[in-house]
C-alpha cells in the first residue's frame, strides 16, 4: 500500500499546520487551515495531486487538547487512515533535528515523517462508539464533580477545626442531613449559644427521617459556648457574621453540585444499562454499578486489544525495562502511562477481588509473606491479573467464574473458606512490612523471605545450603 503523509500540528485556537509528504518523505506541500468541511477536502486534494491511483491518506497528529477528533471524525469517515504519535515522541525527535528551534512548521515537518522513522511510534486512533463515548465523558463529568464536593467538605472542615473546635466530631457523618442543617444556622457559635438546647433541637430534629440522639442538641450546645469562650473579647481577629455567610455559599454550592451528581449518575445508569445490558463484569468481586460504568467507558470494545498485554499497556501497567549486556534489572516500577482514573478503579477492585477469589488471595499471599512486600505493591501485583481477567469477561461476554488455585470452580462459601484457611496474611507480616520498620527488620527480611522460600521449595528442587544462608546473614549484620 502506497500512503501519502500528511502532518499536521493542531492548534487550539491557532490555524492548524499541514505538511504533505510522499512515500520517500519528500514535501510536497504545506498548508495552513482552521477545521471545515471545504478546507478539509482542499487538504485531501492537495495530498492526492499527482499521486499514483490507489495511494492512500494517513493523517498524522499529536493528542492536543480534543483537535484531533473532527479530524479523526473525518478522516474516518472518508476513508482515510488517522494516527496519532505520543507527543514526548516528537519532543526527542525535534531536538534531533534542531535543538534550539521549535515552531509549526518543524513540527508538521516531523510528524509527516515519524512513520518512516519509526513505525511503531505511531497508533491507530481509536473513535468509540457515540454512546460508549458519552458514557466515557459522563464518567469523567462525575469525578470532577466528586473532587468538587470532596474539596469544599475539605474546606470546611479545616474551618470549623478552629472557629468551633470538636464540632465535626459530635456527629457520626458530618455532612449528613442534620450536620449541615446545624451550619447552616449555626456556624456562628454566639447564635447557637444564644439559642440555647431548645433552640439547637428545633432546628436540627426535622432535618432528617432517623430517630436523634437524645445526647446530641446538649452536645453540640456546649461545643459552641466553649468556643465562645475560647473566642471571647477576640472580636478584632475573628467575625463569626461573616463566618456564618461564607458557610451558606458552601453550602449552596454543596447542594447544587449534589443536585448535578445525581443526574449525571442517573445519566450514566441509563447508558451504562443500553451499551453493557449483560453486566457480566459485575460478576467479578469487587466491580459494582460504580466501578462496572468507569471500566467499560474506558475500554469501550475489549476486541481493540489483541492480547492481554496491549490492554496493561494501555493501562501502565507494564514494568519499565532496564537491560544492559547480561544484566537484567528486575522490580523496576510501573510506567504509569494512561488514564489514571483507570488504575485507581483497577485498585480498588482488585483490593476487594482478592479477598473473594481464592487465585488472587494467592498471589496477594505470595507477594506479602513470601516476597516481603507491603500491601500496596501486592494489590498492585493482583491488578495485573485482575485486567487479564475483565478482558476476557468482556470478550467472551460471559459470568465470571471463581476456581480455587487448582483450577476448579467453586462457590462464593467455599472460596471464603479456602481464602480463611490458606491465604491469610499473619498480622506480624503486614507489621513487618509496613513502611515503619526498623533497620534490624529490614536487615533480616531477605534472609527470612530465603528461608522460607527453602523450607516450601519441592524436594527434587535444589536447596541452597544452610551454611550459606549463614555466611550470607552474617555478612549482612558486618556491614551494617
Amino acid at each position: 500500500m502506497v500512503y501519502r503523509n500528511i502532518g499536521i500540528d493542531l492548534g487550539v485556537t491557532a490555524k492548524h499546520k499541514a505538511q504533505i509528504c510522499d512515500e520517500k518523505g519528500i514535501k510536497v506541500e504545506t498548508f495552513s487551515f482552521h477545521i471545515t468541511r471545504e478546507n478539509l477536502d482542499v487538504l485531501c486534494s492537495k495530498a492526492l495531486k499527482g499521486a499514483s491511483q490507489g495511494t492512500k491518506l494517513r493523517i498524522i497528529c499529536e493528542p492536543t487538547s480534543m483537535s484531533w477528533f473532527p479530524i479523526a471524525v473525518y478522516a474516518k469517515k472518508n476513508g482515510h487512515e488517522v494516527v496519532r504519535v505520543k507527543s514526548h515522541k516528537t519532543y526527542d525527535l525535534r531536538k534531533y533535528f534542531s535543538r534550539n528551534k521549535k515552531n509549526d512548521k518543524l513540527d508538521a515537518k516531523l510528524l509527516s515523517l515519524m512513520p518512516m522513522i519509526d513505525e511503531k511510534a505511531v497508533e491507530q486512533i481509536y473513535l468509540p462508539k457515540s454512546k460508549l463515548f458519552m458514557l466515557e465523558r459522563f464518567n469523567r463529568q462525575r469525578e470532577r464533580l466528586t473532587k468538587e464536593l470532596a474539596s469544599i467538605k475539605n474546606r470546611l472542615i479545616s474551618l470549623y477545626h478552629w472557629a468551633i473546635p470538636g464540632l465535626t466530631n459530635c456527629f457520626e457523618d458530618p455532612f449528613d442531613n442534620r450536620a449541615r442543617s446545624f451550619y447552616r444556622h449555626f456556624s456562628n457559635s454566639v447564635k447557637a449559644k444564644e439559642s440555647g438546647i431548645k433552640g439547637i433541637k428545633e432546628i436540627i430534629e426535622p432535618a432528617c427521617r432517623q430517630r436523634m440522639k437524645e445526647e446530641l442538641p446538649e452536645k453540640l450546645y456546649r461545643i459552641a459556648c466553649n468556643s465562645c469562650l475560647l473566642y471571647e473579647g477576640s472580636a478584632d481577629w475573628i467575625d463569626f457574621e461573616s463566618i456564618q455567610a461564607e458557610v451558606a455559599i458552601e453550602l449552596d454550592h454543596f447542594d447544587m453540585l449534589e443536585n448535578y451528581l445525581s443526574k449525571i449518575k442517573e445519566r450514566i445508569k441509563s447508558m451504562y444499562d443500553e451499551v453493557y445490558p449483560s453486566k457480566h463484569l459485575e460478576t467479578i468481586k469487587g466491580i459494582g454499578p460504580t466501578l462496572g460504568p468507569s471500566i467499560i467507558g474506558i475500554i469501550c470494545d475489549p476486541n481493540r486489544f489483541s492480547s492481554q498485554k496491549k490492554l496493561r499497556s494501555f493501562a501502565g501497567l507494564i514494568p519499565q525495562q532496564d537491560d544492559s549486556g547480561e544484566s537484567n534489572k528486575k522490580g523496576l516500577s510501573l510506567t504509569q502511562e494512561g488514564s489514571a482514573r483507570f488504575r485507581r478503579d483497577l485498585f480498588i477492585a482488585a483490593d476487594v477481588s482478592r479477598q473473594w477469589d481464592p487465585q488472587l488471595a494467592k498471589i496477594y499471599y505470595t507477594e506479602m509473606v513470601h516476597k516481603g512486600h507491603c500491601h500496596y505493591q501486592a494489590v498492585c501485583s493482583v491488578m495485573t491479573h485482575l485486567i487479564n481477567r475483565i478482558l476476557c469477561v468482556l470478550k467472551e461476554n460471559r459470568p465470571y467464574r471463581l476456581l480455587d488455585d487448582n483450577g476448579n470452580q467453586v462457590s462464593s462459601k467455599e472460596a471464603k473458606s479456602i481464602i480463611k484457611e490458606r491465604f491469610v496474611v499473619p498480622e506480624e507480616v503486614r507489621q513487618r512490612t509496613r513502611s515503619r520498620r526498623s533497620r534490624k527488620n529490614r536487615r533480616e527480611e531477605p534472609i527470612r523471605n530465603l528461608l522460607t522460600r527453602q523450607l516450601n521449595a519441592p524436594q527434587n528442587s535444589y536447596p541452597v545450603p544452610l551454611e550459606t544462608i549463614i555466611q550470607n546473614f552474617e555478612k549482612i549484620e558486618n556491614a551494617s
